[in-house]
């Protein structure tokens, strides 16, 4: 993409962020490769504790002075509400055994959102992004007072009103076609179509739109430019990426996969996500799933911890068939010929 992607005062040379992905993909070493090529790298810092943020943004800022995005989940509300967490525990008991790994006793807790937020306050990332909803107005101010840019995550034209309404500087809309979860504000969200989603949004918007699922390729960010994209987020496509965190198991899978590879379940974490083809794809009765983030704390030690590919989360965008290997900025030239 030859044009340069402009977000709040910051002028980026390519017009493509780097996705942020957690379970450790998005290293500081890939996010430092995307921000010296002159687009945005993105840290994902989601399942984070305050330290881990604070040293982590140290270790990109070693490797490079470029400017980057550090990206936080936006904490659900009364997540437990309805929820038979005995129920969803004792489903999760024949994965576990079948894995060969321990059911823990007891749950780790996630960090909480407001220790993270302060910690990525002091650090000062170029630009905060943030997934599953939309900032307060106390947190908005925070970040204009320190002069960090806003980018919001929306599946919806409803959820992209209001987030820009909100103030936001970009809005990334991310089209069903995208690998791992799915950012939307409703927990149960089942997203849409990128390009639909473009074209739906582009009339009623002014904040520049990044385009986000399935984009492979520098041919699928042009299309995604003409149905109203001012730039493209692209996660899968970096996933083999020598910088990026992919464990050896995950990246023959990636290798492996052809066409229509990937399904999207919500068993792996209690969001609807999109991965390749396991054990996490089969069919589960809602009512045995716990709502993000609970059944996430509860998978993680089987996720975690096997040696079986069957349940590890091989989150992957519907076009994964498209994916290569090589160096974050080869990648990252190929996306902007």
């Amino acid at each position: 993409m030859a044009a340069p992607l402009f977000i709040a005062d910051l002028e980026f040379r390519h017009a493509i962020i780097q996705a942020p992905m957690s379970e450790g993909i998005t290293t500081p070493e890939l996010v430092a490769a995307i921000a010296r090529q002159g687009a945005v790298g993105s840290l994902a810092a989601g399942y984070m504790t305050p330290a881990d943020i604070i040293e982590q943004t140290q270790h990109v800022r070693a490797c490079t002075s470029a400017p980057f995005a550090l990206n936080l989940f936006i904490p659900p509300r009364d997540a437990q509400h309805g929820c038979d967490m005995d129920r969803a525990r004792l489903a999760l008991k024949p994965c576990y055994a079948a894995a060969g790994v321990p059911m823990p006793e007891q749950l780790d807790d996630l960090p909480a959102f407001e220790d993270q937020f302060e910690a990525m306050l002091a650090v000062q990332p170029a630009i905060f992004s943030f997934t599953f909803g939309i900032l307060d107005q106390r947190h908005i101010k925070a970040c204009r007072a320190r002069n960090i840019a806003l980018v919001g995550t929306a599946t919806s034209v409803f959820e992209a009103n209001g987030l820009a309404h909100s103030g936001v500087d970009a809005i990334v809309l991310q089209g069903e076609e995208a690998g791992g979860h799915c950012g939307s504000h409703n927990p149960h969200g089942q997203g849409q179509p990128l390009n639909a989603l473009l074209r739906a949004c582009r009339p009623h918007i002014t904040q520049p739109l990044i385009a986000a699922g399935g984009l492979m390729s520098a041919l699928d960010v042009r299309r995604a430019r003409q149905h109203g994209a001012d730039g493209a987020q692209c996660g899968t496509a970096f996933l083999l990426a020598d910088e990026a965190g992919t464990p050896y198991g995950w990246r023959c899978a990636l290798e492996d996969a052809g066409q229509d590879a990937t399904e999207v379940t919500m068993a792996a974490s209690g969001r609807l996500a999109r991965g390749l083809r396991n054990a996490w794809m089969s069919p589960r009765a809602p009512r045995d799933i716990a709502p993000w983030p609970w059944q996430a704390l509860l998978t993680a030690p089987l996720r975690h911890q096997t040696e079986h590919i069957e349940w590890k989360n091989l989150w992957a965008g519907s076009r994964v068939h498209h994916i290569s290997t090589g160096s974050a900025a080869s990648l990252l030239a190929s996306l902007c010929r």
